[in-house]
């Protein structure tokens, strides 16, 4: 509110557009970003992780239901944290013109959070040949992500030309994107296109995960289990 003052209109973003996209990083953080697959590095460096292997379980639908627990009561939180902001700022919230760009917003967001959990896994799986991931999920999961992924400022505040390079990255589809579509900054081919860079990105992290893992299962050894 101070940046704007008395004007409406800063760095191409209208005043309650900004407000709403304050909002939705702290809505998506809860949906997305918070994850419990951070644990999987714990367990396999502890040598817990054989209490899970000795179940008929997959290890990735187990994380998955976990995450899923996990992200219902963030977001529970965070509607009645959002909900207090507005009852004491009297913010003014952008809603889409359309029924079509909330259900594109809603199918980014799927998208984003299953991104994020096989990235997230990826990072997690390395403990298998590493004692400490804390450093890789320190620079990939904070410092990368958190710029990258626009939950620090709108990307496209950025000279163009550094935009599109970070738009080649998986980060911007997990919260920049999302918020875009709600905002109704995006065509529809912009959408589309949006849509197919994160589902290639997913793919990715998908067959890299589970590649990572046939392998890491081989080497654990549950030294300390």
């Amino acid at each position: 509110m101070a940046v704007y003052g008395k004007e409406n209109v800063f760095l191409g973003y209208q005043k309650s557009q900004m407000l709403t996209y304050v909002v939705g990083v702290a809505f998506l953080r809860g949906v997305i970003l918070a994850s419990r697959i951070a644990n999987l590095s714990q367990l396999i460096k502890d040598g817990d992780l054989s209490k899970i292997l000795l179940m008929p379980l997959s290890v990735f639908k187990v994380f998955l239901s976990w995450d899923f627990s996990d992200k219902f009561l963030n977001v529970s939180f965070a509607i009645a944290e959002i909900l207090l902001v507005f009852v004491l700022f009297h913010i003014k919230i952008f809603f889409p013109p359309s029924l079509m760009l909330v259900i594109f917003s809603l199918v980014s967001v799927v998208l984003a959070f299953f991104l994020y959990y096989f990235f997230n896994m990826t990072i997690s799986i390395s403990a298998f040949w590493t004692d400490e991931v804390w450093s890789t999920r320190w620079l990939f999961g904070v410092i990368l992500l958190e710029f990258f992924s626009g939950a620090i400022f709108p990307i496209d505040i950025l000279p163009s030309w550094l935009s599109k390079i970070i738009y080649l990255t998986p980060f911007p589809y997990m919260i920049f994107f999302p918020i875009k579509i709600w905002l109704g900054q995006m065509s529809l081919p912009e959408v589309l296109k949006t849509f197919l860079i994160c589902a290639f990105w997913l793919v990715c992290f998908y067959k890299i995960s589970f590649f990572l893992w046939k392998r890491g299962v081989k080497a654990y050894g549950a030294y300390k289990g």
